[in-house]
């Protein structure tokens, strides 16, 4: 079964890089610059897991995971951040939907990050 991934990133070329190593894994990616961009994409296709991104321009990543839970209540979702120093916030750490592990960019390999995937969607 062929999985479908939405990388959420403001930066053009970390999302590509994401998007082309997903898709050697065989993923189905496809790819959105902003919150609202997502939300809109999510609106027309279905996909199973979000890769977020925290700092975006207008609306940030935490409140586009929350938003989107409410409307996708079966969507999963992965944060991939710059800020190392983040956590996830109370709210989001208590629902299942989202993963607990916290990617870093940039990621050496996305290895973990793929193993992360198919273990919420396994």
């Amino acid at each position: 079964m062929s999985y479908s991934v939405l990388v959420l990133d403001d930066d053009v070329h970390v999302r590509e890089s994401l998007a082309i190593s997903l898709e050697d894994e065989e993923f189905d990616v496809y790819e959105v610059g902003s919150s609202e961009e997502a939300l809109s994409f999510l609106d027309k296709q279905k996909v199973d897991l979000v890769v977020v991104d925290l700092r975006l321009p207008g609306m940030n990543g935490t409140d586009f995971i929350n938003e989107a839970r409410q409307k996708w209540t079966e969507l999963k979702f992965i944060i991939y951040t710059g800020l190392p120093e983040f956590s996830i916030p109370v709210d989001l750490a208590e629902v299942a939907c989202v993963s607990n592990s916290i990617f870093l960019k940039p990621l050496p390999s996305c290895e973990v990050m793929v193993s992360e995937i198919r273990r919420m969607l396994g």
